[in-house]
C-alpha cells in the first residue's frame, strides 16, 4: 500500500514539474586585425532561432587573422578565433534566455545545459620571435549575479591560466608547440524560487580570443614541394599561381600560429547537443496544493487505493 500511495504521489508532483516559458534572442559578433589600423568587425547578427558570421582577413606581408561563432535556440553554439604573425581576433555568442514562472504558484527553478569540448593551442614550428596567446571565458548571469564561469588563456611559452577548469582539461606540450583541451562538462544551475508570473533573465556570453606578435619569414615559394604550404603565407609576387603552393616564384611567408575555440565544431543548426537539448530550464511548485483540474485526479488515485484494500481483506 505505502508503495502505491507513493506512486501516487509521484504523479501528481509531476504534475507541478513541467517547467517555464522561455524565449532566446541569440547574439554573435566579433572582430579580426592584423597590423594595426586594418581591424574589421562583424555583427552583431541576432535572431531568436539561428545565427551564424564570421571573418578572415590576410594581409601581404604574411599575417592573417580569423574569427567566427553561431548558435541556435536548441543549445548548440561556438565560438573561435586565430591567427598568425601580428594578429588580434576576437569572436563572441551570447544568448538571453527570459524564464518565466507559469506554474501557477511559487517554484523552484533549474538550469541544466552542456559546455562544450574544445581546445587552445599554438604552434611555432618555425621558431620564430614574438609572443601570443590564446583564451576563452564563459559567464552565465543574472542580472549582477553570477552563476557560472569558466576561463582559460594559454601562452607562447607553454603558461596556462585556468578559472574553474572544465572536465577533462590538460596541458600537452611538445617543443614549440602547446594544447590545452577538455571535454563536455554538464552543468545544473540553481535558479533560486520565482512567484507566479514572475521572471528572470539569464545571459549566456561565450568570449573567444587570440592574439600575437610574432615575426614574420619570407621566403622564395619555390623552395616548399607540392603541397607544402607554410603555416601562414601570402604571394607578394604573382608568378601566374597567385604564388600559393610552391609552384616556383612568389614570395611566401612563414609565422606561428594560435588559435582555438570552445563549442560543437560543426555549423548545422540541427545538430543536438550530446544528451538531447541544451538550456533546459525546470521548474517545481513549493508547498504543493491540487488544483482544482487535478481533484478529480486525486479522487481516482484514492478510489484505486480503496479497491486495491478491499482486495487485500
Amino acid at each position: 500500500m505505502k508503495r502505491n500511495f507513493a506512486i501516487l504521489v509521484a504523479s501528481l508532483m509531476a504534475m507541478g514539474s513541467m517547467g517555464a516559458a522561455q524565449a532566446d534572442v541569440l547574439t554573435v559578433s566579433g572582430s579580426v586585425a592584423t597590423l594595426p589600423g586594418t581591424t574589421q568587425t562583424f555583427g552583431p547578427t541576432t535572431d531568436s532561432s539561428y545565427v551564424s558570421d564570421g571573418l578572415s582577413i590576410y594581409d601581404v606581408v604574411g599575417n592573417s587573422s580569423s574569427a567566427s561563432a553561431w548558435g541556435n535556440d536548441h543549445g548548440t553554439y561556438r565560438a573561435s578565433s586565430s591567427g598568425s604573425g601580428t594578429f588580434d581576433s576576437m569572436s563572441r555568442f551570447q544568448r538571453s534566455l527570459d524564464v518565466v514562472n507559469n506554474l501557477g504558484g511559487d517554484a523552484s527553478f533549474a538550469l541544466n545545459f552542456f559546455i562544450y569540448y574544445g581546445g587552445l593551442y599554438i604552434d611555432n614550428y618555425y621558431g620564430v620571435a614574438g609572443s601570443g596567446s590564446v583564451g576563452y571565458d564563459l559567464k552565465i548571469n543574472t542580472g549582477a549575479t553570477n552563476l557560472y564561469k569558466s576561463s582559460a588563456v594559454l601562452d607562447s611559452s607553454g603558461n596556462v591560466s585556468v578559472v574553474n577548469a572544465l572536465n577533462g582539461a590538460s596541458l600537452s606540450s611538445s617543443g614549440s608547440y602547446h594544447s590545452y583541451s577538455w571535454g563536455g562538462t554538464y552543468v545544473t544551475l540553481d535558479l533560486g524560487v520565482l512567484g507566479a508570473g514572475q521572471s528572470k533573465t539569464i545571459d549566456f556570453d561565450l568570449v573567444s580570443t587570440a592574439m600575437g606578435s610574432f615575426g614574420v619569414e619570407s621566403y622564395a615559394c619555390g623552395e616548399w614541394g607540392y603541397g607544402e604550404q607554410p603555416v601562414a603565407f601570402a604571394a607578394v609576387v604573382d608568378d601566374g599561381y597567385g604564388g600559393y603552393g610552391g609552384y616556383g616564384g612568389g614570395t611566401c611567408y612563414r609565422s606561428a600560429y594560435a588559435g582555438g575555440g570552445l563549442g560543437d565544431p560543426n555549423d548545422v543548426s540541427s545538430t543536438l547537443p550530446p544528451g538531447g537539448a541544451n538550456f533546459q530550464v525546470t521548474g517545481s511548485l513549493l508547498n504543493q496544493v491540487p488544483t482544482p483540474a487535478s481533484l478529480p485526479l486525486v479522487g481516482v488515485g484514492l478510489a484505486a487505493l480503496g479497491a486495491l484494500r478491499r482486495r487485500r481483506r
